[in-house]
């Protein structure tokens, strides 16, 4: 059933970490077990759920007395996203660091909650509904949440097999119209990873030509868009961009750029770079507000 998933990063990270820390059943996915060893302290009180980061390295947390258990587990999941995976004190971060880490906290608890690792192992049965209970029933989560997990596995499945169809289909005939269409300008591609933990593109790719290659003027564009769309099939024809840093991007009048003729004393002449989104966050983050 599930040969053909790909797990995220952020999966593999949630397989090692319980790998590693001996979590390797269902049954042991509670608070209790859980704070045990992966040595969180856990503090119950009549306040909102949150995470607390301590100077010498203490993992610990405060969930919400007034929940549910099943909710307090949930919280609990999450709050240890923010503390395995994410710095600076988020009550006094600013909406566009945050909006990324809460997003990711989200997958986080889908993802520890029912662990692919675990799921893959077990006779799933083939009916959906008897799926979604079995899953309900030995993860000890919701009719609902087993559903939402179980529709992510299955779009990421479709996703798969969808790629390998459509690059069997369209590698060749993409090529050969590749190789008689020469690059005007500068055109920026964004590529939408079907298994990385984003709403939007995870990477976009400028490619330019001779002109532009040799212009010392920045080279400026909105981070919105809107970009042409690479798919699976197209991405052997980049194999050779340059992976940009931070550090190679600049920030100016609330756009993101490169200017390549720095670029060209950096790395060599290049016509093809790649721009992971954290990059580009992380720079407009550091523009805006430092």
């Amino acid at each position: 059933m599930f040969e053909q998933y790909r797990m995220t990063d952020l999966e593999k990270f949630v397989e090692e970490l319980y790998i590693q820390n001996g979590i390797i059943y269902p049954e042991q996915i509670n608070i209790t077990e859980l704070s045990s060893r992966l040595n969180v302290w856990v503090h119950f009180a009549e306040a909102k759920s949150r995470a607390v980061e301590s100077r010498t390295g203490l993992r610990s947390m405060f969930i919400d007395s007034r929940l549910t258990s099943e909710e307090q587990r949930m919280d609990f999941l999450h709050e240890l996203c923010h503390l395995l995976r994410h710095v600076g004190n988020q009550m006094v971060l600013p909406e566009l660091f945050t909006e990324a880490q809460e997003n990711e906290a989200k997958n986080f608890v889908y993802y520890a909650a029912i662990p692919f690792f675990m799921l893959r192992t077990m006779p799933i049965p083939a009916n959906r509904q008897m799926a979604i209970e079995y899953i309900a029933f030995n993860f000890d989560v919701t009719l609902r949440f087993a559903e939402n997990r179980l529709s992510q596995i299955e779009r990421r499945i479709l996703q798969a097999q969808f790629d390998i169809v459509a690059a069997a289909a369209q590698h060749a005939s993409w090529n050969d119209s590749k190789k008689d269409e020469p690059i005007k300008g500068t055109n920026i591609y964004a590529y939408y990873d079907s298994t990385a933990d984003v709403s939007g593109p995870s990477q976009l790719v400028i490619e330019a030509d001779e002109v532009a290659v040799e212009s010392a003027v920045d080279f400026l564009f909105p981070v919105e868009g809107p970009f042409d769309r690479l798919d699976q099939e197209d991405l052997p024809n980049y194999n050779h961009c340059k992976r940009l840093l931070a550090q190679d991007l600049i920030y100016k009048d609330g756009k993101i750029g490169i200017n390549f003729a720095v670029l060209n004393i950096k790395y060599g002449r290049n016509h093809q770079y790649v721009l992971h989104m954290k990059d580009i966050e992380r720079v407009i983050y550091l523009g805006k507000y430092f």
